[in-house]
């Protein structure tokens, strides 16, 4: 089988893009960098960016509810628990994607697939993300209007696709397309407004629904695949 067949198969992508992987020197078989279409077979060890693919390997996809007070990364030099403590059943290397930062909560996804985590990281979908924010007292309205139509931050401006306010009188919902970091909590600070509790309940289409602190459950076909649609519609429209 052919280089690029293989990898599309094992990627379950397209086969152009599994032939930049080759050009671009991403591909190593039985450890060595390759940049032609070589033959390879089942005895052969095919690796993408250092992960081993393998055409009957079942990918994991896990929505997880991140409590606070810990680390959205594999590991901690300040020993502090992180999200691949919860994870520890799972042998596969997983990506945990939409960091949360250390006091925030609610749902990252955890994979080990990377071109899924790539879909849903990559600046040029725009995912969107939606949180629930706790604010330490009441919103004004006319204050909220002002947050509506964005303000400039030091990284540059930021205006959210949309915040409303909820039935309960300190809490706002705030939907976002940017990954940029502490986004929310940096906006916030600039009109003054103290954070009580920020917890994200969706990244797309898949939300947290009822699971609750430290549980995670796998992912449905169709939000999998939902994903895949959504992104690879994106890709037709900007005519990638």
């Amino acid at each position: 089988m052919r280089i690029n067949k293989y990898i599309a198969t094992a990627l379950k992508i397209s086969r152009r893009e599994a032939d930049n992987y080759v050009k671009e020197g991403r591909v190593k078989v039985n450890g060595k960098s390759i940049t032609s279409f070589v033959e390879v077979d089942g005895s052969d060890k095919v690796e993408v960016d250092g992960e081993l693919l393998s055409l009957n390997k079942k990918k994991s996809y896990f929505a997880f509810y991140k409590p606070p007070f810990v680390i959205s990364s594999t590991k901690d030099n300040e020993g502090r628990t992180t999200v691949c403590d919860f994870f520890k059943n799972i042998e596969e290397k997983l990506i945990c994607v939409g960091r949360l930062d250390y006091l925030s909560e609610g749902l990252l996804i955890i994979t080990s697939d990377g071109e899924f985590a790539n879909l849903l990281m990559h600046p040029r979908f725009k995912i969107r993300k939606t949180y629930l924010v706790k604010t330490k007292g009441p919103i004004k309205t006319e204050t909220l209007k002002a947050m509506s139509k964005g303000v400039n931050l030091e990284d540059g401006f930021f205006r959210p696709i949309r915040i409303k306010k909820t039935n309960s009188p300190n809490w706002v919902l705030i939907s976002i397309d940017t990954g940029r970091n502490r986004i929310i909590r940096r906006f916030l600070k600039k009109f003054d407004i103290k954070i009580d509790k920020l917890k994200r309940i969706a990244i797309g289409n898949i939300e947290l629904g009822n699971l609750r602190n430290g549980e995670f459950r796998e992912l449905t076909k169709q939000e999998i695949e939902t994903i895949k649609r959504t992104t690879s519609n994106q890709d037709v429209k900007n005519g990638r």
